[in-house]
């Protein structure tokens, strides 16, 4: 990814299924037990194997040559086949294996019960395998699971049995793909992965093609929130143009927050998704030049949102319509983006399909050192308005606004990253929404610290049912 972002390949993430931790275990060490067994399971035997005749030798020599390699390049001659180095090179990465151990405590200081105080105690683990073929074939997947240990601690009788078993265990897998060169100029990828379409960095607009992780919204950025989708892609290069055909081969939608969560109080069941095994295409033209890109869109999809018909929530196929340009001018960046949609039902009028068109303008500014700057602003417009659209569970208005003003910045030789976000809807900035402060500091090589604070701003019914629960977090992540 450039500098500036002319070019997004965004990369990762989502199967549901985990089993529960052990009744047996005690409650307080079920998340160091479980964070310790995975990491034992990947290291035991490659360890054991490689370190097998090291038992009664002293291990000097790998510490002086990651101190000063050159160096001691003539004092090591001879060793290049040492069993040490394969040690080295195996603890770096498992036979193609890497990934992260991150343990995340979330503080909820004006949450009711009983998702009060400490909100969540997660541990969590990212495994991510990579394999290059000799024909340059590359086989991607990666996986996250995570416990947490907060229901267990608290019991798991005091929450519902939908949040339990949305947020308490999960596995997913994510990414799991194969690339490569069919020829000079054509190119494949086959598999579950993230495609995405526009330019902004908070607010969606064509990037429609990957549903999200809503399930605590506003924690983290959209990056770290799509979920991955099976698609068949083909990248066709002529000239400075680019030909993107694609067949969605899997329909999924976002993930909510489960009925009794702290982002759910309602009394009311929401429905189960339909299920649809169709195939959907999709279409993306672009194009870079020396100060601009522009990129078409065309696609066919289910609607994410949907409505509620027969006790389920039904997605019909919506068209979408789009076009994203970016322009380059010294330190300036700016954005647009354009998305028409036709084909959109609704709960409450549902003998009538409607249209929306979806339009963002966003600027980004890069002339302060080791410092960004953005705002966007998009607005969604229902054609054809009908005034019963405002009793949906989200009053749907016939123009909905949305700014998202960005800051973030390097600090200590860029061991330190601090970041705000506020994201408001309504044309006055007054219908809700969030703000959200966090700084990344590098403690280590190989581990970092995440700490942050969540404000949701109320000015709607959406925003007013969330307003209190601000949150307070802390990760600590261990890459290996």
């Amino acid at each position: 990814m450039s500098k500036y972002r002319r070019v997004q390949f965004i990369v990762p993430k989502m199967i549901n299924g985990f089993k529960r931790c052990n009744k047996l275990t005690p409650t307080p060490y079920k998340s160091i037990l479980f964070s310790f067994l995975l990491l034992t399971s990947l290291h035991a035997e490659t360890l054991d194997d490689a370190l097998e005749g090291f038992d009664d030798e002293p291990k000097i020599e790998s510490r002086v040559q990651l101190i000063a390699p050159k160096a001691e390049e003539n004092l090591m001659e001879g060793f290049d086949d040492d069993e040490s180095k394969v040690v080295k090179k195996e603890r770096m990465n498992l036979y193609g294996f890497t990934g992260k151990l991150s343990e995340q405590i979330a503080f909820a200081p004006n949450d009711s019960s009983p998702h009060d105080n400490i909100n969540s105690l997660k541990t969590s683990l990212f495994l991510d395998y990579e394999h290059k073929f000799d024909n340059d074939f590359r086989l991607k997947t990666n996986a996250k699971a995570y416990y947490d240990a907060i229901y267990d601690l608290r019991g798991e009788e005091k929450y519902s049995k939908d949040e339990r078993d949305e947020l308490q265990t999960e596995a997913e897998l994510f990414d799991a793909y194969v690339e490569g060169s069919i020829s000079d100029n054509l190119d494949m990828k086959l598999g579950r992965q993230v495609v995405v379409w526009g330019r902004s960095d908070t607010i969606r607009i064509t990037d429609v093609l990957n549903p999200l992780d809503n399930r605590r919204p506003g924690m983290v950025d959209i990056e770290d929130l799509r979920l991955p989708v099976a698609m068949a892609k083909f990248d066709y290069f002529v000239g400075d143009w680019r030909f993107t055909p694609m067949a969605v081969l899997e329909q999924r939608f976002s993930k909510n927050p489960p009925l009794g969560s702290a982002f759910n109080p309602s009394a009311v069941q929401s429905p189960d998704d339909e299920r649809y095994t169709d195939i959907l295409p999709a279409l993306s033209i672009g194009a870079e030049f020396s100060d601009w890109d522009v990129n078409f869109y065309a696609t066919q999809v289910r609607d994410d949102a949907g409505y509620i018909n027969g006790g389920k929530i039904k997605h019909d196929k919506v068209t979408m319509l789009g076009t994203a340009v970016n322009v380059l001018s010294g330190s300036w960046l700016f954005k647009s983006e354009l998305a028409h949609f036709d084909g959109l039902k609704y709960t409450s009028i549902q003998d009538k399909e409607f249209k929306r068109t979806d339009a963002l303008l966003g600027a980004e500014y890069q002339g302060i050192a080791d410092t960004a700057i953005s705002y966007d602003i998009a607005l969604r417009k229902v054609h054809n308005y009908d005034a019963q659209l405002i009793n949906e569970p989200l009053s749907v208005q016939e123009n909905t606004y949305q700014h998202a003003l960005r800051v973030s910045s390097d600090f200590m030789n860029a061991t330190v990253k601090a970041n705000y976000l506020i994201s408001l809807f309504g044309e006055k900035l007054d219908e809700g929404g969030y703000q959200r402060a966090w700084v990344k500091y590098d403690i280590a090589d190989g581990i970092f610290a995440n700490v942050g604070y969540v404000d949701y701003v109320g000015g709607s019914k959406r925003f007013d049912a969330v307003k209190d629960n601000d949150m307070a977090f802390l990760d600590l992540t261990y890459g290996f």
